[in-house]
């Protein structure tokens, strides 16, 4: 059966350990463990001395595995070459998860889960300062996970080892291997692909580059002078899809030179119209006026009464080649000075 995110979704939606449900933030909190705290399923009411300890919550975020701080080989992240050399033994697998654009469905759950995992570093940061299991890259909100390659041995000799540490097929540091084969052992690191089978130690690296994953971790916290610290511990990684392929580039592995094929005539309109339809804001259409629309009457402009050649009305003269601008009922208005436009105005200078 096809993966389906919907379906998928809608099934973590229903369980606690999501950290994307509504039922994740009052189904855990962090008890006292060691030199720090853990997180583990809420016991309501005082606890037991006597009685079991409350289990380790194992909780769940989805995104796209970075190709950023991505360290999954069978020596993690430790380095021959590095600056800071620190003990094999304290090699760790690291890797964050993004927002996963290619995935619509849970893309829209991703700053969800970060909310909550805030959340969950507020109920017990003493600094306020929290460091390492949230983080950015670039301007993205990662979730950053780091967990031990190697564990210090079962002290009962008949406790059986999953890995057998001197057949751990480190790339460097072979050495290194064998000086704590005694006193170490290889931790499972726990991926399945999509169809639900084990991925192998060298292959892990190649195939959650780019992935959506589902991630359940544990979460532990320590304070350290000015900050707190918080980890995430990987219990398990399945691959729910793997990450898009992509396309080869036509300029590599030829003989000749590549050049784009042109388009015909009818794919490039259909293309202009395609951008004009995208980036074109629509017109946008007038609606009901709230100011109130008063009827306009447009008078024709037309020359003012002249008066009888011979009169003495120097006003009539200087009139009569005047162009009216304005008409009301009353008179007519010409540069600022009106004049009557009744007939009976020419018979009364001519008397």
């Amino acid at each position: 059966m096809p993966f389906s995110s919907p379906f998928h979704r809608d099934r973590l939606l229903r369980t606690k350990e999501y950290t994307a449900s509504s039922l994740f933030s009052s189904s855990f909190a962090f008890y006292k463990e060691g030199k720090g705290h853990a997180l583990k399923v809420f016991a309501p009411g005082p606890i037991d001395p006597n009685g079991p300890a409350p289990a380790d919550a194992i909780i769940i975020a989805v995104g796209m595995v970075s190709e950023s701080n991505m360290w999954l080989s069978p020596s993690g992240n430790w380095s021959p070459n590095s600056k800071y050399q620190k003990p094999f033994s304290d090699a760790k697998y690291t890797f964050q998860i993004t927002k996963p654009i290619y995935d619509p469905t849970f893309k829209e759950d991703f700053p969800i889960t970060v909310a909550a995992l805030q959340k969950v570093q507020t109920s017990i940061s003493v600094t306020g300062n929290n460091k390492w299991l949230l983080d950015q890259d670039g301007s993205e909100d990662t979730i950053r996970f780091a967990t031990r390659v190697f564990e210090t041995k079962d002290p009962d000799p008949e406790a059986e080892e999953p890995i057998d540490i001197r057949t751990w097929p480190v790339k460097d540091g072979q050495e290194q291997l064998e000086q704590i084969a005694k006193t170490h052992c290889v931790r499972e690191f726990i991926v399945y692909d999509t169809e639900n089978s084990r991925v192998e130690p060298l292959d892990i690296a190649r195939k959650l580059k780019g992935a959506l994953v589902e991630c359940s971790f544990k979460v532990k916290h320590y304070c350290f002078g000015s900050n707190d610290s918080f980890n995430g511990e990987i219990e398990q990684i399945v691959i729910l899809r793997p990450a898009p392929k992509q396309t080869p580039s036509p300029y590599k592995g030829g003989t000749r030179p590549y050049r784009p094929p042109a388009m015909s005539p009818s794919e490039i309109h259909a293309r202009e119209q395609l951008a004009v339809e995208h980036f074109t804001p629509p017109i946008a259409v007038a609606g009901p006026s709230i100011l109130p629309v008063y009827p306009t009457t447009v008078v024709p402009k037309r020359k003012a009464s002249v008066e009888p050649q011979g009169s003495d009305n120097k006003r009539g003269r200087r009139d009569s080649t005047e162009t009216l601008d304005e008409e009301d009922e009353v008179g007519t208005l010409v540069k600022g000075k009106r004049i009557e436009t009744s007939s009976e105005s020419g018979n009364n200078n001519t008397e």
